[in-house]
């Protein structure tokens, strides 16, 4: 099993290279809820970094073994701890928003959002406390906010127009990167208006996808022919999360 877990990781630093090239991941570099398929590994073996989801925790005793947030990386079921140590989910006692581009005001705003709403891009660090020990800290180096409130089903990626110009259809023109593995494939068409976005957040979604890549949720469904070889592929979402501002 760790064998497993430490050679998939090794493929997903491989498949971050890649995304790197895209924008996507330019900026990089005591537990609660513990699950029954733990596995220990050593620090060094997997990359404490990735695209993650949060919430909050609402315990009541003593800062830093509570108050802080679980944190779990996207389309994983087990994500890998400060410790080393793969849990459903990791307990954090703060998170460092100050990589973000932001004012004091939209960032208090930021941290307000619930936890399903947001996607952060950071790095898992260790943090001591006198007296406690060692706890992690997410430090976040990007956020996506979701469009709307309607729910996120289905695969996370990331979508990003692979330069390819066709005359005909379908046009495989759009890299679709699924988000914390090693896996990618393309798509010819994407379908934003199931989310419920103003046109004005579909335009920014679009524009995404030319520039620094979409982050979306969703499926991936045949068009046309669907037994043909010349069948389409539609990306086809349930929310997509615009980018905050960073520091260049």
């Amino acid at each position: 099993m760790k064998k497993s877990l430490y050679r998939n990781y090794q493929i997903f630093l491989i498949l971050g290279a890649f995304l790197a090239n895209f924008g996507f991941l330019s900026k990089i570099s005591a537990q609660e809820s513990l699950s029954s398929q733990a596995v220990p590994v050593t620090n060094q073996e997997v990359p404490q970094w990735g695209y993650y989801t949060i919430r909050r925790d609402f315990r009541k005793c003593i800062s830093p073994i509570c108050g802080g947030f679980f944190i779990k990386q996207n389309n994983l079921k087990l994500t890998p701890c400060v410790d080393g140590v793969f849990r459903e989910e990791c307990y954090v006692s703060s998170i460092d928003w100050n990589s973000l581009n932001v004012g004091r005001d939209e960032q208090a705003k930021l941290q307000s959002q619930p936890g399903n709403r947001l996607i952060l891009r950071g790095n898992l660090v260790p943090e001591k406390f006198d007296g406690f020990g060692e706890f992690g800290k997410l430090i976040v180096k990007e956020a996506f906010v979701a469009a709307t409130d309607a729910p996120a089903k289905g695969t996370f990626v990331a979508l990003k127009d692979n330069g390819i110009v066709c005359v005909t259809e379908p046009c495989f023109s759009t890299d679709k990167l699924v988000l914390n593995k090693p896996r990618s494939s393309t798509v010819s068409s994407i379908d934003l208006s199931q989310v419920g976005a103003t046109p004005q957040q579909i335009e920014v979604a679009r524009k995404a996808i030319f520039n620094q890549g979409l982050i979306a949720v969703g499926k991936t469904q045949k068009t046309g022919n669907t037994e043909a070889i010349s069948g389409g592929i539609n990306f086809v979402a349930t929310q997509f999360y615009l980018r905050v501002g960073i520091k260049q």
